[in-house]
């Protein structure tokens, strides 16, 4: 136990400053050596958020952290054609996680890395770059862009018949009687927080199987980085343990699906910018402004917020599903909800828990691109100083949609054709990504598509096997 502690003071210590000197390389090489890490792994991902990785033994991985290295950016979806291939992964040393996982007595890092261009500039076509680029404009305005998680998924097992089936019958935050799922929930929350990635809590969802974990606030890259971390670890975990851990929106159809609720605020040099005291559930002008740009916009980015053909499964009426676009007061019924947050915590902490939800994505988006869109159309926002919108407090499930219409409350795009279509045609979506990822990421999705409809007949009630191989098996 006291030695998976030092590890991560150790990892602290590490990821606390800025390494971009051979001062700092010089130091990371030192830490690898005193700690016995005799593996490196290069972590990127690619334009649809799937974990890509680099191994290196602890020969090459000193070299690999002085210079970078090269890999075929060709054979990664969404980046580069085969004429133009070489791209460089550099660690990024403010970044650095150790396994909590030993082999043989020594350990392994992981180094979420940055892509470049072969003139070593950064890759555009990287999700990761592109996130950085939105939250460099939001420093030039003042503000550091800030997120925390609140992740869900579901773990099944094998039955007798080697079917796969839900991990347990329990419900929202049921303590359980099984010793085996207790101690699971244990290791994993000693696991994520030994790796560095802060992880605040877990509990049962609502579904049998399903549980969410809340991964700590923190900046906007960082978080993306350590989500997409986290995915991976649970599903090791998961594996290590004889269970199957899946973040598929919808694996199960009849009960509630699989959302990645994302809250945001934003930091600025005399604290937290979205609040004000005086203003509506103590939101600023700030706060208002990016708010109601954000729901302007979802529709044209909804496929970077559900990028999958089941996301559309889990945004239906009837299973807790945020499909409104409008903001609520404390209400779970709106894509985007304003926490409560009582008196005496406003007054200890200056505000600095004011802060929204978007209900909308899941787990399957790409964080990064995620990101980089919501804080993309806040930002316009507050630069346009967009009028507010109300506040909703109605549960909206139980409101006739024709006063829904009256009140000019529209839903997420219900169909994925229309979203292909509003996300094709969106200028913001393409000034975001650039047109060669735009144009990749289009033709991808729309490729899928068409791939499930050819095999499957699609029913918004109904999960496919076409599906389930994308996002369990």
């Amino acid at each position: 136990m006291k030695k998976y502690f030092l590890f991560t003071l150790l990892c602290t210590m590490l990821t606390s400053e800025c390494f971009n000197t051979q001062t700092d390389v010089d130091r990371t090489i030192k830490f690898v050596r005193s700690n016995n890490i005799q593996f490196g792994h290069f972590i990127f991902f690619d334009a649809f958020g799937k974990i890509k990785e680099l191994v290196f033994p602890r020969t090459y991985l000193e070299e690999a952290l002085q210079k970078g290295v090269f890999f075929d950016g060709s054979s990664v979806p969404g980046y580069s054609i085969i004429n133009q291939s070489d791209l460089c992964l550099k660690a990024d040393l403010q970044h650095v996680y150790i396994s909590p996982w030993k082999t043989e007595n020594s350990l392994s890092a992981y180094f979420i890395s940055s892509i470049f261009d072969f003139d070593e500039t950064p890759y555009k076509c990287s999700p990761r770059t592109i996130l950085e680029r939105v939250t460099k404009r939001a420093k030039d305005m003042g503000y550091e862009c800030l997120c925390g998680i609140e992740l869900e998924f579901f773990l099944f097992k094998q039955n007798r018949d080697g079917n796969l089936i839900p991990s347990d019958n329990e419900i929202y935050c049921d303590s359980g009687t099984n010793p085996e799922m207790n101690a699971f929930k244990e290791g994993l929350l000693y696991a994520l927080t030994h790796i560095g990635l802060q992880p605040e809590k877990i509990h049962h969802e609502v579904a049998g199987g399903q549980y969410e974990i809340v991964l700590g606030y923190t900046d906007a890259v960082t978080m993306a980085d350590r989500l997409l971390l986290a995915k991976h670890f649970i599903r090791m975990f998961a594996r290590q343990n004889g269970l199957i851990a899946s973040f598929m929106p919808k694996p199960i159809a009849g009960v509630n699906g699989s959302g990645m609720h994302i809250h945001v605020s934003l930091k600025k040099e005399t604290g937290n910018a979205f609040y004000d005291k005086k203003g509506p559930a103590f939101l600023s002008k700030e706060a208002q402004s990016f708010i109601s740009n954000l729901l302007k916009r979802i529709p044209e980015i909804n496929i970077l917020l559900n990028s999958e053909v089941n996301s559309s499964k889990r945004l239906i009426p009837g299973f807790e599903a945020p499909v409104y676009l409008c903001c609520g007061e404390k209400n779970r019924s709106a894509a985007i909800r304003i926490p409560e947050v009582s008196q005496s915590i406003l007054e200890k902490t200056n505000g600095a828990a004011v802060r929204f939800e978007l209900r909308s994505p899941d787990a399957e988006c790409n964080p990064y691109l995620a990101f980089a869109g919501l804080f993309q159309a806040g930002l316009d926002g507050i630069e346009q100083q967009t009028s507010a919108v109300p506040l909703i407090k109605e549960n909206l499930y139980h409101v006739d949609k024709n006063i829904l219409k009256e009140q000019g409350i529209c839903t997420i795009p219900e169909s994925l054709e229309d979203a292909f279509t509003l996300f094709k045609e969106s200028t913001f979506a393409k000034d975001l990504l650039g047109e060669a990822l735009h144009t990749k990421f289009y033709q991808t999705k729309q490729s899928e598509w068409k791939a499930y409809i050819q095999q499957e007949k699609h029913d918004l009630f109904t999960i496919t096997t076409w599906e389930k191989q994308r996002g369990i098996y």
